[in-house]
């Protein structure tokens, strides 16, 4: 018998090159793309050459005409669609016009925004947008321009009672009335209109400011004072003073009130010392708060700072019948310190030995002095710190 080598190598190849092929001809599961999804079930891992499956285009694309949606697996273990190129946006049209405005719009697909806007004089009323829906629609509905007046004049010291939604639409067709009231301090002395009404022509008919600043009239008098004022209208204020010899008790102004009356009550100028004389060597203790000083009226003082008691005059003075105060006592003097200590091999100068006077110390040459080169003439009648010396 013959023997052909061969025979089963040639068998080993031919099913090798089938597995081969067998493998190299399956294609792995679809996947759903950007725009597009699958209409089948993908249950397997792996899929035959010639396998195939549709696409679908998602909620606001639609198959482009002549364009395949159907996948096939290829023998290059890939599947022919890779791309979701066979969906296109869906067209919603031409957005619908406005009359008396305009629309404005890139384009009409999906997802494309349509802005509506009014001309001059017309306010709009609806949707000021409309989106371009998946179902290839318009939302909304058609706005409309609805011709206005603008809005109303502002008066001088009047407010708007009308509505604030009204106001807010900006919206005043013809015949709508707006009606004005003066502010709180001011008041219509006229016989003017108060209202404006948009007419035919959508302009406002006429209207003058008429509200002026409520009156109060004269605040009244003060005996032995003087009233200072520009006029009696809101806000104004009447301001107070005495005349010399008599002191002001009470409000110095009043201010003209938005309810026409004037604020609190009008002072009094009764008869008074003058303000009580601050000598150097002194304070006043106290004063009166309304600065008042009837007869009889007592003003103390201490002594100031550097100064001292003299415990035989009295510190204090009296608003006397003729409206003069009594004399005052020189009853404070200045602490004195006395002469301050010399030092050996130097000398000390001083600009006097009272409070606040200054003693300077120097040495003699061939000295060096240690301590405290000056010292002062305290409150308490003391140099302070301490002697220096001269080594």
């Amino acid at each position: 018998m013959s023997y052909s080598p061969a025979g089963p190598w040639n068998l080993r190849i031919m099913l090798f090159s089938a597995l081969a092929a067998t493998v190299f001809s399956d294609c792995s599961k679809p996947q759903n793309l950007t725009h597009a999804v699958l209409n089948e079930p993908v249950t397997l891992d792996s899929y035959a050459e010639g396998t195939n499956f549709t696409y679908s285009c998602i909620p606001g694309y639609i198959n482009i005409p002549l364009i395949s949606n159907v996948t096939f697996c290829q023998n290059d273990s890939t599947w022919s669609i890779s791309t979701d190129d066979f969906c296109g946006k869906v067209s919603c049209g031409i957005p619908d016009i406005v009359d008396n405005g305009e629309v404005q719009f890139t384009d009409a697909l999906f997802e494309s925004t349509a802005t509506y806007k009014c001309n001059d004089g017309y306010i709009l009323f609806g949707n000021v947008t409309r989106y371009c829906s998946a179902d290839g629609r318009w939302n909304g509905t058609v706005p409309s321009c609805n011709q206005t007046c603008p809005d109303p004049p502002q008066l001088k010291f009047a407010t708007i009672t009308n509505t604030v939604d009204s106001m807010k639409k900006h919206y005043f067709p013809e015949a709508f009335t707006i009606f004005y009231k003066c502010l709180s301090g001011y008041e219509n002395q006229t016989l003017m209109p108060t209202s404006i009404t948009c007419q035919s022509d959508y302009t406002w008919s006429e209207i003058k400011e008429f509200c002026v600043r409520v009156s109060c009239g004269s605040p009244g008098e003060v005996q032995n004072g003087n009233i200072i004022m520009v006029d009696d209208k809101f806000q104004s204020k009447a301001t107070f003073s005495c005349q010399d010899g008599y002191m002001l008790v009470g409000n110095t102004y009043r201010e003209c009130m938005e309810d026409g009356r004037w604020s609190g009550s009008n002072p009094e100028c009764k008869r008074s010392c003058p303000f009580p004389p601050v000598p150097v060597s002194a304070e006043i203790i106290e004063i009166p708060y309304i600065k008042y000083f009837p007869v009889g009226s007592y003003i103390n003082y201490k002594c100031a700072l550097g100064y001292r008691y003299d415990p035989f005059l009295p510190p204090n003075i009296q608003c006397q019948d003729s409206f003069v105060w009594s004399e005052i006592t020189p009853f404070c003097s200045k602490v004195t310190c006395g002469d301050p200590e010399q030092i050996r091999n130097g000398e000390v100068q001083i600009t006097g030995n009272d409070y606040g006077s200054i003693a300077a110390y120097s040495c003699n040459n061939g000295y060096h002095l240690i301590g405290n080169s000056q010292r002062k003439c305290t409150a308490d009648g003391v140099w302070d710190g301490t002697l220096p010396v001269c080594q």
